[in-house]
């Protein structure tokens, strides 16, 4: 037996693999924009307040045609109805009632204005075909060319160019395509956005785009709700969150929280940025004097929007009062810095450049986008971001090697970071702070030394003290490589097997390999495991190399939390507690005997989160003497088959797990 599990297992070793799913937002071009969209008459629709639901009108492109049958009704009928629709519960804008007319693009880079007139007028006329992305503007949706014919004086051209109807009953139109363009061969893109034109009265945008790569679109279970969030993170770039944008962010009166130039009614130009420069008001620097790396300290700038409705939020979420603001990504090309929330600080906000595990809409986000000055926001719909919650200025402000080695010297788990390196003789999972998920440490070894200010690590358990820990980092490079827990996939032959999540009762192991005796499913969390788990059968013994966290389901009752693993349940009266567990599971080869000892969570992380009416008893010594049951070590009547099933136990455990990411 012992053989046969050592061959096994040197041919079978167990690798992580990382796969992130990037944003390609890309800022647009000055000439892919068009200004001044025409709603209503600037003193109307100035003195009306933000009250009318979010109305985005979709509009297909015939590049959807060229999907197979299966992908296109997905796409259409699915992702896109369910990602506009959050927006529109979500985001309320100034109400009006005339057709959006969009206008036709220039055919050359030179604009001329009017005075006290907000509308662009092309010089030399307008191109035959104005595009919206990679999109294709119907005429129908079009308005007049505004020109300036050469040696003549500006005007709306309504001889030779067509007025369409326009799109009713719309504030916000949205062109999708699925086109297999060059942006979709970069790394695993999903999707891009962006907006392509503006209002005249507040500069909101009015009309963008999407595309959705043809090669991303996946019909698995475990994939729609990661695609649903990737649009909807896209959708969010096109209706304002994005560095292009900043500069016409407006106050709380519908002022320009950046001043505008007399000429052109617009913020500066930035050439190098190739943007509209924002203002201090909007978007600004701090400095960081004392970021701590493995060498010492260095001086780390940083970026903040430092709207008031984002500074507030952020202060609370973090509990820190000195807070500057909400800081943003700092890595990348314009588009993907400054146009995302910095991933070491906001790990999982949807809103963050990669999707790494379980995304989600905060209330910090919301705030950025009535801080815009173009909407009004529904917090209900915000959901509760765990990361970095109530953990101080220290976590927000400072590196993440100061965050562990503060916690360090406090005798405190160093989460949501950690320094667990993943060996190939077993993984060590634990539980998310949440407790909804178990999760891996993704620090992993690079081949090349990381830049000095992302070497944290003067020593790690189980890594000898060499050059080779500059080496080390996370596997998330967005989050200035800081290694944190994190989600994770079971994958085999490339597939995705099932996922960490326990409230998901598709990821429950099968039978023959549910070695730990878990249980998935809407009343299960995450508990974490003191010992590796030992199978028994006969004489033989099989101690899982996998362990460490393992979910399980729990109820609250009037003792506390009571945790339940084979039908039998197991009372915990102080968190801490170690439980004995010993139970008989029956495969279809044989009966084996699986014992284990769970760690007792916090009756209040279970119970009082999920209800508020519920009160945890207080807690007292677990008893000296738990009650135990009597079992005796199962023996097979034919022992050939017991190499079988510890065969399928060692291959199960050995599927390659890969790290969540969207």
């Amino acid at each position: 037996m012992t053989d046969l599990y050592l061959m096994l297992y040197l041919l079978l070793l167990l690798a992580v693999s990382t796969k992130c799913h990037s944003c390609r937002h890309q800022v647009p071009k000055p000439d892919e924009v068009v200004h001044g969209v025409d709603l209503e008459a600037h003193h109307v629709i100035r003195k009306r307040s933000i009250s009318q639901n979010l109305r985005i009108r979709i509009i297909f492109d015939c590049s959807l045609n060229d999907l197979d049958k299966q992908k296109k009704v997905f796409i259409e009928d699915v992702v896109l109805p369910k990602a506009v629709e959050y927006w529109q519960k979500t985001l309320k804008v100034r109400k009006t009632s005339r057709n959006i007319r969009l206008l036709r693009q220039c055919s050359s880079k030179y604009i001329q204005y009017k005075p006290g007139d907000p509308y662009h007028y092309c010089v030399g006329g307008c191109k035959n075909v104005t595009m919206c992305g990679d999109v294709q503007v119907p005429e129908e949706h079009l308005d007049y060319c505004r020109m300036c014919p050469k040696g003549l004086s500006c005007r709306i051209d309504e001889t030779d160019s067509y007025r369409g109807s326009g799109i009713e009953g719309a504030d916000f139109v949205l062109y999708v395509s699925t086109k297999k363009t060059e942006r979709c061969g970069y790394g695993t893109t999903v999707a891009y956005a962006a907006y392509c034109q503006l209002e005249g009265a507040f500069d909101r945008p009015v009309a963008g785009y999407v595309n959705i790569c043809p090669s991303s679109i996946s019909l698995e279970r475990h994939d729609v709700t990661q695609v649903i969030s990737t649009i909807k993170h896209e959708i969010l770039h096109a209706l304002g969150f994005s560095a292009g944008l900043y500069a016409f962010y407006r106050d709380k009166e519908g002022e320009p929280l950046t001043p505008r130039l007399s000429s052109t009614g617009k913020p500066a130009f930035n050439k190098t940025m190739e943007l509209y420069q924002w203002s201090n008001r909007v978007v600004k620097e701090v400095i960081r004097p004392h970021w701590k790396i493995r060498t010492g300290f260095i001086e780390h700038r940083v970026q903040m929007i430092v709207t008031p409705r984002v500074i507030n939020e952020t202060r609370k979420h973090f509990n820190c009062s000195t807070l500057e603001g909400a800081e943003v990504e700092n890595q990348g090309i314009v588009g993907t810095a400054l146009t995302h929330w910095e991933k070491r600080v906001f790990e999982n906000e949807a809103m963050t450049g990669t999707y790494t595990q379980n995304p989600l809409i905060s209330r910090i986000t919301l705030a950025l986008m009535e801080d815009t000055g173009w909407y009004k926001a529904d917090y209900s719909q915000a959901q509760d971001l765990q990361w970095g919650k109530n953990l101080g200025c220290d976590f927000v402000k400072k590196s993440c090697l100061h965050w562990m080695d503060k916690q360090k010297r406090k005798k405190k788990a160093i989460h949501p970071f950690c320094k667990r390196v993943k060996l190939s003789s077993g993984l060590q999972t634990e539980c998310t702070d949440s407790l909804k998920a178990m999760a891996l440490c993704n620090l992993v070894e690079y081949d090349e030394p990381l830049p000095q200010q992302y070497q944290y690590f003067n020593k790690l358990p189980n890594i000898p003290k060499s050059s080779k820990l500059a080496h080390f980092g996370g596997a998330v490079l967005l989050a200035d490589f800081c290694p944190y827990i994190q989600e994770f996939n079971w994958r085999k032959g490339g597939q995705v097997v099932r996922g960490s999540r326990c409230d998901i009762a598709s990821n429950q192991a099968g039978a023959s390999t549910n070695y730990a005796v878990e249980s998935y499913g809407n009343q299960s969390v995450c508990i974490e495991q003191a010992r590796p788990w030992l199978l028994k059968e006969c004489d033989r013994k099989h101690r899982v190399q996998h362990w460490g966290s393992g979910c399980y389901q729990v109820e609250c009752t009037k003792t506390g939390v009571v945790i339940i693993v084979n039908n039998v349940t197991y009372h915990c009266y102080k968190s801490g507690q170690r439980i004995i567990v010993k139970t008989i599971v029956k495969t279809i080869f044989n009966t084996y005997l699986h014992e284990g000892i769970l760690i007792c969570p916090p009756c209040k992380d279970i119970c009082q989160e999920a209800s508020t009416t519920y009160r945890c008893p207080s807690e007292r010594d677990a008893p000296l003497r738990l009650d135990t049951i009597d079992i005796s070590i199962p023996c097979c009547s034919n022992s050939i088959v017991t190499p079988i099933y510890y065969y399928m136990i060692l291959v199960s455990s050995l599927l390659i797990i890969s790290l969540l990411s969207s």
